[in-house]
């Protein structure tokens, strides 16, 4: 397993950047970038670039450690505490801890609670480390996200799927031709039994009536064609 992203993130919020070596607190061990020790000493520097990536390098064996000592396989948010708490009491202070022993008998409560152990530095209590072990544990609790399964009520969602449908195949443009057509037909036979009516007013109006009638139904159906095509360019349907 590897640290995830937001634990590497927490990780070098709890340690602080530092380009020049520096003692954390009296008595303690020359320290450099996020928290690093091997083979640093007095008057040493590091760019913020060289500190990402030697931490990444550095976690490596952190990561591998406590994969290896749990019994019981971690989720994610177990994994990213128990490394972060690794990082800061090494390898050898994880293996021998509370922490670990809990989580391999399955008790994550007890697991949680043994973080606050290991809060002191020469025999003090530091704030910072109470702090730090405190957020540590509470991230070993955090659930998982849940990823919710899908009903199978829910429609089908293919992942192959077809070209886009062509002109011919369109519902909106089959229901326009279907309208233009049913115009067609009703105007037809709205005029003929006008002129069965009133066949003598038709006569004196003449014989183009009816053709002109059907002329301006058919261009009203090609401006509809027109509109579509229009339509199927910005991506309708």
């Amino acid at each position: 397993m590897k640290l995830s992203i937001s634990a590497r993130q927490k990780l070098k919020d709890f340690e602080g950047f530092r380009e020049y070596a520096y003692i954390p607190v009296k008595g303690d061990v020359w320290t450099i970038g996020y928290g690093f020790t091997k083979g640093v000493g007095k008057g040493d520097h590091m760019t913020l670039a060289e500190a990402d990536a030697r931490l990444v390098s550095e976690l490596v064996e952190y990561e591998r450690a406590v994969y290896f000592a749990c019994t019981i396989a971690p989720n994610q948010n177990e994994f990213d505490a128990m490394v972060l708490l690794c990082y800061n009491i090494g390898i050898a202070g994880f293996k021998r801890s509370s922490v670990l022993r809990a989580h391999n008998r399955g008790d994550s409560q007890a697991a949680a609670r043994a973080f606050s152990l290991w809060n002191r530095s020469g025999g003090k209590v530091y704030r910072g480390l109470t702090r730090r072990r405190a957020e540590e544990a509470a991230l070993y609790l955090k659930p998982l996200q849940e990823v919710h399964a899908i009903k199978e009520s829910v429609d089908a969602m293919p992942q192959t799927v077809d070209s886009e449908s062509t002109m011919p195949q369109s519902t909106i443009n089959r229901a326009g031709i279907a309208a233009g057509s049913t115009a067609t037909i009703a105007t037809v036979a709205e005029v003929a039994r006008t002129v069965s009516d009133t066949k003598q007013s038709v006569q004196s109006l003449g014989d183009w009536l009816l053709p002109a009638l059907l002329v301006l139904v058919v261009c009203l159906c090609a401006y509809i064609i027109y509109e579509r095509v229009n339509q199927r360019k910005q991506g309708w349907a």
